[in-house]
């Protein structure tokens, strides 16, 4: 039998908003805006509530994200009324509609990566150029909902600009940065067109324990441009966590202790975060094994995702979940297991 645990997950209300975070709503809904904050300090919160109060406007709007996991998420967030994608899908077919290239370049057409986003920026620019551009694409634009917005290119925001899209709305943090070609805070500015003074900061911490922010508040880069959230009040101590080493023989120790630990907190959505595919393959089967040693037990959900698959997860509802580290970006779980650490980049 199949048993589904509500989990507490949903978006604040209005009166619970900080004064930083009223005045990112309070925003116009036209022009360029950038809102900066480290982990926890509501930027997605806040682009999603921004999304939903367009959408109750009936303003054109497209809330994009950097992958599919934060898509499905942020979409039960908003109670799936939002207007959502993947920023890769959604300007595949902008850059399709512009320049008439079925794929972007550098891309494989049955993978997403890698873009050449340089060359995309070529071919959008050889595309304004041409006269008939102007009538194709005279049009409003939609209004451009971006979070984790450092995770994209500064070509990927020159080319918007180039293709008459002018209202952005983006959250970002360059201190999360994936790679070196994302983009810094100054290069969200000078795409954007934002005067610094402009650029609204976020700093309280919502999400954290006094110790586990002050853990994090020593991964800060201390680059200026992405100020680390403030400590919170403490709010009572949290257990050490815990290091399991096992040998070959030992790993079934590890899938018993979580999936015993998901029994007794059925409410609690578990993330185990892995370093490759071959990891998240042996953790999904090992703890499956564990959960039904004893009969197909459902009583714990357990539920992967990797590229390719159809996202099916359930982020408001008690279960297990088995993700590559940067498909788990943006999302938030109330434990999280570092699966086999020594390989994790």
């Amino acid at each position: 039998m199949t048993v589904q645990v509500a989990r507490r997950w949903q978006l604040p209300g209005i009166q619970d908003l900080s004064k930083d975070q009223d005045a990112a709503l309070a925003l116009p809904d036209s022009g360029q805006h950038l809102i900066i904050g480290g982990p926890g300090t509501g930027k997605s919160t806040i682009v999603t509530m921004r999304a939903m109060q367009l959408g109750e406007r009936r303003a054109p709007y497209v809330f994009l994200v950097y992958n599919h996991m934060l898509n499905r998420a942020s979409m039960q967030l908003a109670g799936n009324t939002l207007k959502s994608c993947t920023y890769i899908k959604w300007f595949s077919g902008v850059f399709r509609q512009a320049t008439g290239q079925k794929c972007l370049p550098g891309v494989n057409p049955n993978e997403s990566y890698p873009i050449d986003w340089h060359a995309v920026a070529e071919s959008v620019r050889d595309s304004v150029n041409r006269e008939p551009f102007q009538e194709d694409m005279s049009g409003k634009r939609e209004h451009l909902l971006i979070d984790e917005g450092q995770d994209m290119s500064p070509d990927f925001y020159g080319s918007l600009i180039r293709l008459q899209f002018e209202d952005f709305f983006v959250a970002a943090d360059q201190n999360q940065q994936i790679t070196a070609e994302n983009s810094s805070r100054k290069d969200l500015e000078d795409c954007l067109g934002i005067d610094t003074d402009h650029v609204l900061e976020l700093r309280q911490n919502y999400r954290n324990n006094l110790d586990v922010a002050r853990l994090a508040q020593t991964f800060y880069t201390g680059d200026p441009a992405s100020p680390p959230p403030e400590l919170p009040k403490s709010r009572g101590a949290l257990h050490l966590p815990k290091l399991y080493e096992y040998g070959p023989d030992r790993i079934e120790k590890v899938g018993q202790a979580i999936t015993e630990f998901a029994r007794r907190y059925p409410e609690k959505l578990i993330g185990v975060l892995v370093p490759n595919n071959k990891v998240r393959k042996k953790y999904f089967a090992l703890l499956v094994a564990e959960r039904d040693r004893n009969g197909n037990d459902e009583s714990v959900q357990i539920s992967t995702y990797a590229t390719g698959m159809d996202p099916k997860m359930r982020f408001d509802q008690g279960g297990i979940m088995v993700l590559n580290a940067l498909s788990c970006k943006g999302l938030e779980f109330d434990t999280v297991v570092l699966a086999d650490i020594d390989q994790h980049i």
